[in-house]
């Protein structure tokens, strides 16, 4: 075997490698998206009074607690 025919061999075995390594990494990248929670555009709100957390719309800036009424603003992280 001359010196062309192996660093043939190891360009294809280094090739295949990469190749193989890229289908693993866009292959895990699917399932992660496809198993995540969506992203929500809900405001998050935590009632002053008893502490729950609950979600409401984009679009109300005061929320009322499902748990106690109490009207509440949105939290800032």
């Amino acid at each position: 075997m001359n010196v062309s025919a192996l660093s043939e061999w190891m360009i294809a075995y280094v090739s295949i490698t990469l190749a193989a390594v890229l289908l693993c990494a866009v292959y895990s990248d699917i399932r992660r998206r496809r198993f995540e929670p969506k992203e929500t555009d809900d405001h998050v709100f935590r009632c002053s009074d008893c502490a729950f957390v609950y979600t409401d719309d984009p679009t109300v800036d005061r929320a009322r607690c499902p748990q106690c009424g109490c009207m509440n603003d949105k939290f800032n992280f």
